[in-house]
């Protein structure tokens, strides 16, 4: 051992050149959708202070842990770095160090547990297992259903898993995404991006649906509502985009609701309803009850919404909101 190398817990730390390091061994990689700015600041700035842990190799060293550690070195042109080498060549017992590693001291993306499982079946950890013990760990629920569309999402495609990361997409919406066919999944991100998760869960299964009860693809089902040229205008955020489609696939799906909603918007537009006092049809206009409700801070400010809504009540308007 020379002096540029310390055993410690039965690694060896020791100083070697980055292009001693295989990147092209990925059997214990699970990252591969981050943003490195920040670490590349903190080892700019306080230093590599964590090293990475490589496995000992003849020519070249297998990367265990440690993946945007030594990628952010590598792009600060850093040309060696202090990393702990081991000499174990059990596989799965390397690859749970680095998940043990990871579950202490970092939130753990979707993603990245979707490749984790995979990685475990592929090292030999059988299914029961996978349910019993790491399902579990990885704070999912333990049944064969999660299990599935773990795996189905390591088959989804790099733009798919970039978006469910970007996003912090929850499991209902991948599982509602995971659905469709790859070239319907392409087609439906751009209008996905921009909304938020029960929008996106909301449309998702708006176009499940119409596609099955109309036989018709995804693809001439965006066609008929006009996503193409929405998307492709200049006038509108990719928000309003989005929002745009949204409505118009809800109007297709529920035509009745739909038109009931159209109308108590055009009487609440002709009443001139006040925007301080919230007012709601019952739940899918399941029945002729509404829901008014306001905030006040004195008694001043309660006389003047009842007030209001007096106003309300009295003009021939008002009647409409009562019409099915």
């Amino acid at each position: 051992m020379n002096g540029g190398e310390f055993r410690i817990g039965g690694v060896t730390c020791e100083d070697i050149a980055l292009c001693k390091i295989d990147l092209k061994d990925e059997r214990f990689r699970t990252s591969y959708h981050f943003n490195l700015d920040r670490l590349i600041l903190s080892i700019r700035k306080a230093g590599l202070v964590s090293p990475p842990l490589v496995r000992r190799g003849k020519k070249r060293h297998v990367l265990v842990s440690g993946w945007k550690r030594v990628l952010a070195c590598r792009a600060l042109g850093l040309t060696s770095i202090n990393v702990l080498v081991t000499e174990d060549k059990n596989d799965l017992r390397l690859f749970l160090r680095a998940l043990y590693e990871n579950l202490a001291t970092r939130e753990i993306s979707l993603v990245e547990k979707a490749e984790i499982g995979r990685k475990l079946m592929g090292f030999g950890v059988d299914r029961t297992t996978l349910l019993r013990i790491y399902l579990p760990l990885l704070s999912l629920p333990a049944t064969s259903e999660h299990l599935e569309i773990l795996l189905a999402l390591c088959g989804a495609g790099r733009a798919v898993k970039e978006f469910i990361w970007e996003k912090d997409v929850p499991l209902p919406v991948v599982q509602s995404l995971l659905r469709f066919a790859p070239v319907d999944r392409k087609a439906l991100l751009p209008l996905l991006r921009p909304l938020g998760q029960n929008k996106q869960k909301e449309l998702l299964d708006d176009v499940w649906e119409i596609s099955r009860r109309d036989n018709i693809t995804v693809r001439k089902l965006l066609i008929d509502v006009g996503a193409p040229e929405t998307l492709a205008s200049s006038k509108l955020s990719p928000q309003q985009k989005a929002e745009k489609i949204r409505r118009i696939l809800k109007r297709k799906r529920y035509p009745r609701l739909s038109s009931y909603e159209d109308a108590f918007d055009s009487v609440r537009r002709k009443l001139r309803w006040p925007k301080d006092i919230a007012l709601l049809p019952s739940p899918y206009f399941e029945d002729e009850d509404l829901f008014a409700s306001f905030r006040f801070k004195n008694k001043k400010e309660f006389s003047n919404k009842l007030a209001k809504l007096q106003e309300m009540g009295s003009k021939k308007e008002f009647s409409g909101l009562f019409n099915r």
